[in-house]
């Protein structure tokens, strides 16, 4: 099983990370390394989650078969199986049989190249506090017809100890060398340089807990879901930030590790020290994303209202303008090795031993219950509630979402519950994005009679749209509540709710 973190760090800092203390123990090795990675004209290999490959390195011929893995932030495991060849070309048959299950069914016959990675290897054995690891920078480029994408990444592979040490390691190298989170691998790049795949938003994927043993480990397969759903849509935020679904998806999975945060007291310890690391990104990114709604949803009805007195160019030259200032902040914070170090820090905690827990489904309808009763406080007296308050409940329904989307899994019909859930979510967002539409005027920081007066007109058509958001809610509101929850409740906490 290989047990990596996979960072990235500029080329122009590669010489800074050669010379640094943490590796000035021992001698580097330094191998040219040329990889064809293999798969067949129906990309069957890709679509199985494998990794086919056959390296030189130096005079040497290996051949390398990795399972699907498993990617925690910036941590990765997954099953390999590697073996020695006598020449440049795979040979299937020296595989063991654990490692050839992964490939029935495939016609092996159409196994062919794919694409190729090329780079020069420097790497460092460094023993850390009862571990054993290799630090490896990798330079060079993902090439796939004559299409190449340059590479410059480090990789620190645990040959043997605590993975938490993995993370220490790398936590007093960002000290010094600033580095990016990487969660791609070399051959899902190529993948992509080939055509074979379409880089796409990560959305969310529930863990299946039924197979946990304990409300321990679940809590931690949620925490980890939601850390690869933030993570994962980094390198398309950071590449494509015009494409507004990677900061939405960037920002839902860092909601939802805020919202497993928040349960940790329901399991006998203190909310984790990253939480406010957390909440601090989540401040970083909400301006860009209040842009990209404005833009993409609120400012196309507002324009509508507007039909016969269009805005004028210089009202959207200075829309078009704060939106980027916005986006640009968001990259940075995330780009940073601020995040960085944040992801990193959340990789080890949950790299350790889970917190014990008792039976999951018990634990599982503890943490709802509790998420209801706080959404149910929040909703009281809805229709004579002020913008802050409606805040306020939005935020409640949002955790509410995240926990139920998170938990139902382990129970049976919850659909009818999460799909009111889910419209009331909706309905109280148009009603704030609205709100928040109106702040973004008024902060626009122009003197333009024109702007400022363009400004004012968006105002009132979004200030005059509030009673029919209110009339939405309030019909979603009592939909859910006339929802029965699909998890098992106490006698007298049915009784309070009803």
């Amino acid at each position: 099983m290989e047990i990596e973190l996979k960072l990235s760090l500029a080329p122009q800092d590669a010489a800074a990370l050669r010379r640094h203390p943490l590796l000035a123990g021992g001698t580097p090795v330094r191998k040219q390394l040329h990889s064809t990675y293999l798969d067949t004209p129906a990309w069957d290999l890709l679509r199985r989650r494998v990794a086919l490959r056959v390296r030189k390195a130096g005079r040497q011929w290996l051949q390398t078969l990795k399972a699907e893995a498993a990617s925690v932030g910036a941590l990765t495991s997954r099953p390999e199986w590697e073996c020695e060849l006598p020449r440049g070309h795979h040979d299937l048959g020296r595989l063991p049989p654990e490692a050839l299950r992964h490939l029935d069914g495939i016609d092996t016959r159409l196994i062919g190249p794919a694409f190729t990675t090329a780079f020069r290897r420097t790497a460092w054995l460094v023993e850390r506090d009862g571990a054993s690891m290799e630090v490896a920078l990798d330079e060079g480029e993902v090439r796939a017809g004559a299409d190449a994408l340059p590479l410059c990444e480090l990789e620190i592979e645990l040959k043997s100890g605590p993975p938490l040490v993995l993370f220490d390691l790398a936590l007093a190298l960002l000290a010094d060398l600033p580095m990016g989170v990487e969660p791609r691998s070399k051959a899902m790049r190529g993948y992509a340089l080939a055509g074979a795949v379409r880089p796409a938003p990560v959305k969310a994927v529930a863990p299946d807990l039924r197979g946990c043993t304990d409300a321990g480990q679940a809590w931690r397969a949620l925490a980890e879901a939601a850390l690869a759903q933030m993570v994962g849509n980094v390198p398309g935020f950071l590449q494509t930030p015009e494409e507004n679904e990677y900061l939405h998806q960037l920002r839902v999975g860092a909601r939802r590790l805020s919202a497993v945060a928040g349960l940790a007291p329901t399991l006998g310890m203190p909310e984790p020290a990253w939480t406010e690391g957390l909440k601090a990104l989540m401040d970083g990114l909400n301006a860009a994303r209040d842009w990209d709604v404005f833009l993409a949803e609120v400012l196309p009805r507002v324009e509508s209202a507007l039909a016969d007195a269009p805005l004028g160019a210089p009202t959207r030259r200075q829309l078009a303008r704060a939106a980027a200032r916005a986006r640009g902040g968001a990259q940075a914070a995330v780009a940073g090795a601020g995040f960085t170090a944040l992801v990193l820090a959340i990789g080890r905690d949950l790299a350790g031993e889970p917190p014990a827990g008792g039976a999951v489904a018990d634990w599982a309808a503890e943490c709802l219950e509790a998420r209801w009763r706080r959404l149910c406080k929040r909703g009281k007296d809805f229709q004579h509630q002020d913008a802050l308050r409606r805040h306020r409940l939005r935020i409640a329904a949002k955790r509410m979402r995240y926990t139920a989307d998170a938990l139902a899994g382990l129970f049976d019909r919850p659909d009818k519950f999460l799909g009111r859930l889910a419209a009331l979510q909706d309905r109280l967002g148009a009603g704030q994005d609205a709100v928040m539409a109106g702040r973004l005027m008024t902060g626009l920081g122009t003197r333009s009679p024109q702007v400022l007066f363009d400004a004012g007109r968006i105002a009132g058509v979004l200030a005059a749209g509030m009673p029919a958001h209110g009339s939405s809610g309030g019909k979603a509101w009592r939909a859910l509540l006339a929802a029965r929850p699909f998890w098992p409740r106490a006698a007298q906490a049915e009784g309070r709710q009803t």
